[in-house]
This record gives C-alpha cells, sequence and structure tokens, in this order.
C-alpha cells in the first residue's frame, strides 16, 4: 500500500497518491499539478529537468544506465520468456 505523498510515474503523466479523508475510505492515486510536488528540500544547483521512473512487470525487464553529462539516461527493455509459468499440455 502506498504512503501519502508517493509519486508514480505512469503514461507519461505524474501521479500522487492522496488520502482526502480517511474516514471515507482509502486514498486514491491523483493526477499531481506542479505545486503539488514534494519538495527536495535544500537548494542550489543541479538541474531541474524531469525525472522519470520505469517500471516492468515479469517478463519484462526494464534496465536504467543514469546519464552522465550531456549523455541522456538510456532504458534498456527486454522480454525473459523464461520466467513466464509452463504451458504444457497434460
Amino acid at each position: 500500500m502506498p504512503n501519502v505523498g508517493d509519486v508514480e510515474y505512469k503514461y507519461g503523466r505524474r501521479y500522487m497518491f492522496l488520502n482526502p479523508d480517511p474516514a471515507l475510505g482509502p486514498g486514491t492515486w491523483r493526477l499531481s499539478v506542479p505545486e503539488d510536488y514534494p519538495g527536495t528540500g535544500g537548494g542550489g544547483g543541479g538541474g531541474t529537468g524531469t525525472s522519470y521512473d520505469f517500471d516492468g512487470q515479469p517478463p519484462v525487464d526494464v534496465d536504467m544506465t543514469p546519464g552522465v553529462g550531456t549523455n541522456p539516461t538510456v532504458v534498456s527493455t527486454s522480454l525473459d520468456f523464461i520466467q513466464l509459468d509452463s504451458r504444457q499440455t497434460p
């Protein structure tokens, strides 16, 4: 279960987990606006570019290699069919 304030990147958008009224039920993921983004604390320097989170569910494997300098982040996506259940007929 996510915690209130958790942020996820899905479908090219940023979502934040909120629970407007704990007495009425569980929380929900909502499309967030820049004012809702949690602060990073501190200040000075650093890039202010967008960061993305790439996740894969088996059998999809996703590997991210952070960019260095002006090189972009590299995302490698692959399929590992060995992770699938056996499909043999009895």
